[in-house]
């Protein structure tokens, strides 16, 4: 039955065809898939992604910090994605119209939020984008995973930035402990003069004591010496007595010391009442000089400017007036070349005329040579002689036309290049009178302002504010002419010199174009005067080809006339633009040497101004070092002021004081009469207090007896001061030296670009491929060549009539041989087509027999397992092979891991043949898989195929038994389509 199978194939041609497409279905369900996304990875540079930046840039630390326009630089040499730069309006019109997946924008606040790392609140960057999803998901997604790069990197730069702040830090931490450790320092040097300090007090201690110990033998003697002092009291008591007798004239003495102490005090209030003034005159004296120098510092600090802008103002002229005497210099050769080409202009239109004029009488030959034969000896002898003369005529002319085109195209660059210097010329006339006019406004702001300051001042010196003055008017008059200078500069260049160049240059442009046309009519001219002269032979010697040559001359002599005529008619036009062009050269010479004079005095005129600024300049700084001297010297004084007003009031109070402490004496002296007396009588007491002192003496003895013995106590713990005196020394000089250690080491660290970035990113990644996958293409391969070989086996099965017998008195047994040979055959010959051309067509496949062996291998058993169903159920059949495919499009793990999928697919995942045809697809194409996986895959896909042709056979032989072997409801079509009716 199996031969009568393949009869039955090759006798039916539609079947035959059918097989054959087929076997080639699997390839092109593979080949348009996977070519659709060969590799989109690739090409995500055509992804459009609008990138707004609305990023205002700020200062950080001292440093423009714009990080916008950082990531818009970087994202210009991004190729990842198909970055396009758009205002917001141009961005959300292209969202509207589908044109972008994402829009990504950079927020105005950006930058500025960035700078907010050390605040008490930062804020977050805030990267925005916006995705159209409904567009393309997986274009959202790759789109996604570039911002995430894209997020990283600007991380990376904004971290970059804060490691250059720490490090700044750093660096300032490290001054500070340099500062900290010179401190240091001079606290070890206060604490070595402390130690000197202690030893000067241990021995002043030492000297104390000594002098208690002597205090305390002296002491011992006063027992003796009370009685002296009893004595002494005693004597006072008599001088006492005799004071009692001499009050009344002290009384008289009082009352005259008051009344000269009165007046004392009221001089003292009249000063006193003065001294508001005074100090109100010094403080607005010394705010004056402070203004004064103020000012006199603003002019200071402005004269280096000036002396810069004027040397460069200078500098500026002399090159200006350099290129123009360069300039002036050439026009002589400029108007002799001009000169000379009208005058060779002019010769070639007279010969043009004077051969117009031939071209008539030559023309008129003709016709006499053509008209009558009696004359044709001689028109013969007189034509040739005539063009004999025109050739060299002509070629007279052609060698004064050779160079003309060379010269007329020189002529014209060089009057384009001299168009475009007068203008880049006028560009920087211009930008330098700008620049003077800017540098003269700020010189005479400056000197205006100090003018007011010092015409406010009373007291001025008029000497210093004429001389002011005068620098003020002359400053103002180089101004002037500075400015009137580079204006007339500037017209002379814009409104004649540049609009002549351009006349010029058209001129000579137009001249140019012409030119080669002149040279060919010359040419042609010339080539036809040799033809002419080669033919004058055979008109001599032979009169057989007369009337032909003649007819040719006549035909050829109008064209010559015309061209004659057209040569003419340029000639004189070339040599009326040449003419104009001359008696433009006058102009053009006079008016550059205008600019050169007025450029020389210009220059002149700076130089002279730019010799002077150093004496401006010294003036200035001798006048504010004055100033700043008599300023210091007010200040000083004016600081005393309340000093002295102070003084001036505690000694009128202190003279009020007096005197009316005198007057209260004056009042006393009654009282002090009275105390006198008292006190005479008080002396008889003391004298009795001192018996009593007397008595006291072994207290007083015993007392210094006490404080000696403290001395000695002090005296025996200077030891102890003095070791802890020098344990805070040698500290105080060991924490100098490390924190001078600790100094060098903080400043000692170098922090270069690569720095930053390693604090920025620390980290980077390095991929090891174990097994390498090189696109998308490759990666779904596995898949898609599964489920193609599937979609065949399946194709077959509704194409091919399965339950069709080849032979009716077979067994149930050739039956099952012949249907399962035709599918093998189909299932191979698909397997080696699909991997064959797939490798044609790019495939790169590491182990191709095994690449090979799983094709057919999982091609023959989606047969088998199709074919059964097919056999056993007919098209319910067919329909459960569908759901089949169904199960396996999302439970073989092809596109994305099991883990990522459901429980449902998880658990069906063992169970379906494709997952592990995927799994040997992937080693035989990539490698990676590991052997007993591989193994196993291979097990289980011969394991579903021997299951599938036991169930097939056992389904063939029940066919069989009840009798329907032969039957599908395929077989009858049109009885489906009636019922569908």
């Amino acid at each position: 039955m199996i031969k009568d199978e393949f009869k039955f194939i090759g006798k039916n041609k539609l079947i035959l065809v059918s097989v054959l497409v087929i076997i080639l279905i699997p390839f092109l369900y593979s080949i348009f898939f996977l070519k659709s996304v060969w590799d989109p990875y690739g090409d995500t540079q055509n992804l459009p992604v609008a990138v707004v930046n609305l990023d205002q840039p700020v200062t950080y630390q001292g440093k423009k910090l714009n990080v916008g326009e950082q990531t818009v630089n970087k994202l210009k040499n991004n190729k990842k994605l198909g970055w396009h730069f758009v205002s917001k309006a141009q961005a959300d019109k292209g969202m509207k119209a589908n044109k972008y997946y994402t829009v990504i924008t950079l927020p105005k606040d950006f930058s500025k939020n960035a700078a907010t790392i050390l605040d008490e609140h930062p804020r977050k960057m805030d990267l925005k984008y916006q995705t159209n999803d409904s567009l393309n998901y997986i274009g959202q997604v790759i789109s996604g995973i570039g911002l995430n790069a894209l997020n990283s990197e600007i991380r990376a730069n904004v971290t970059n930035a804060y490691a250059s702040a720490v490090f700044d830090q750093i660096k300032n931490i490290g001054k500070g402990m340099k500062n900290a450790a010179d401190a240091a320092t001079q606290i070890d040097e206060g604490q070595v003069k402390l130690d000197d300090g202690i030893d000067q007090y241990t021995v002043a201690v030492s000297q104390v004591n000594d002098g208690i110990q002597t205090m305390k033998v002296k002491v011992s003697p006063m027992s003796s010496q009370i009685p002296q002092l009893a004595s002494g009291a005693n004597q006072v008591a008599s001088g006492l007595q005799t004071l009692n007798g001499s009050t009344t004239q002290l009384a008289s003495g009082v009352g005259q010391l008051a009344n000269g102490s009165n007046q004392v005090t009221n001089g003292l209030g009249t000063l006193q009442s003065k001294t508001g003034t005074l100090s109100s005159g010094v403080g607005q004296l010394a705010s004056g000089s402070n203004q004064v120098t103020s000012g006199l510092g603003t002019l200071q600090s402005k004269t280096g400017t000036l002396s810069s802008g004027v040397g460069q103002l200078a500098s500026g002229s002399n090159q200006v007036t350099s290129g123009l005497g360069t300039l002036q210099s050439k026009t002589g050769t400029l108007s002799s070349g001009v000169g000379q080409l009208a005058t060779g202009s002019n010769q070639v239109t007279n010969g043009l005329g004077t051969l117009q004029t031939e071209s008539g009488q030559l023309a008129n030959g003709i016709t006499q040579l053509q008209t009558g034969s009696a004359s044709l000896t001689t028109g013969v002898k007189n034509y040739t002689d005539g063009v004999t003369s025109l050739s060299k005529g002509i070629d007279q002319l052609a060698g004064s036309t050779g160079s003309l085109a060379t010269d007329t195209n020189s002529l014209a660059t060089g009057s384009s290049d001299l168009t475009n210097g007068l203008q880049q010329l006028s560009g920087s006339v211009d930008s330098q009178n700008k620049q003077a006019v800017e540098s003269a406004a700020e010189l005479q702001e400056s000197l205006t302002k100090y003018e007011a300051t010092l015409k406010a001042k009373t007291n001025q010196d008029p000497d210093l504010v004429a001389g002011f003055e005068q620098l003020e008017t002359n400053i103002n008059a180089l101004m002037t002419q500075t400015e009137s200078s580079g204006t007339s500069l500037s017209t002379t260049l814009n409104q004649k010199l540049i609009p002549g160049s351009k006349k010029v240059s058209d001129g000579l442009t137009t001249l140019n174009q012409r030119v080669p046309t002149l040279t060919a009519a010359i040419t042609g001219l010339q080539n036809g005067a040799t033809k002419i002269i080669s033919n004058n032979d055979q008109l001599v010697t032979g009169t057989n080809s007369l009337n032909s040559g003649i007819n040719q001359l006549a035909t050829k002599a109008p064209s010559l006339v015309d061209g004659v005529s057209q040569l003419y008619s340029g000639s004189g036009k070339v040599s009326g633009g040449l003419s104009t062009l001359n008696g433009q050269i006058p102009t053009l010479t006079n008016g550059v040497s205008q600019l050169y004079s007025g450029s020389g005095q210009v220059s002149g005129g700076l130089n002279t101004l730019n010799s002077q600024i150093p004496t401006l300049t010294n003036g200035v700084s001798q006048l504010y070092s004055g100033s700043s001297q008599v300023s210091g010297g007010l200040t000083s004084l004016n600081g005393q002021i309340p000093t002295l007003t102070n003084g001036v009031s505690q000694l009128y109070s202190g003279s009020s004081q007096v005197s009316g402490g005198l007057s209260t004496l004056n009042g006393q002296v009654p009282t002090l009469t009275n105390g006198v007396s008292q006190l005479a009588n008080g002396a008889g007491q003391v004298a009795n207090g001192v018996g009593q002192l007397n008595a006291n003496v072994p207290t007083l003895v015993s007392g210094v007896n006490q404080l000696a013995d403290g001395t000695s106590q002090i005296t025996a713990q200077s030891g102890t001061l003095k070791s802890g005196s020098t344990q805070l020394k040698n500290g105080d000089k060991k924490f100098a030296k490390t924190l001078s250690s600790s100094a060098k080491k903080v400043n000692g660290i170098t922090v270069t670009s690569d720095t930053k970035k390693m604090f920025a990113a620390p980290t980077k990644m390095s991929h090891k491929h174990y097994s390498y996958v090189p696109n998308y293409g490759h990666a779904l391969a596995p898949y898609v060549l599964s489920l193609a070989l599937y979609v065949g086996a399946l194709v077959f099965n509704f194409a091919y009539p399965i339950r069709k017998v080849s032979k009716a008195d077979g067994t149930a047994t050739q039956w099952f041989f012949s249907k399962i040979t035709i599918g093998a055959v189909v299932a191979v010959a698909t397997a080696i087509v699909e991997a064959t051309l797939m490798m044609a067509v790019g495939l790169n496949v590491d182990h191709v027999g095994q690449f090979y062996l799983t094709a057919i291998l999982f091609s023959l058993t989606s047969m088998y397992l199709i074919m059964f169903l097919s056999m056993a159920f007919d098209n319910p059949g067919r329909f459960l092979a569908m759901v089949g495919l169904m199960l396996q499009l999302g439970g073989s793990g092809g596109t994305f891991p099991m883990e990522l999928t459901n429980q449902f697919y998880n658990i069906i995942h063992p169970f379906l043949p494709m997952s592990y045809s995927i799994m040997n697809f992937r080693n035989a194409i990539t490698s990676g898989i590991a052997s007993n996986t591989v193994t196993l895959g291979y097990i289980v896909i011969i394991a579903f195929a021997l299951g599938s042709l036991l169930l097939l056979w056992i389904t063939m032989i029940l066919l069989q038994r009840y009798h329907k072997m032969g039957i599908s409801q395929l077989d009858d079509n049109q009885k489906l389509q009636a019922v569908e009716k």
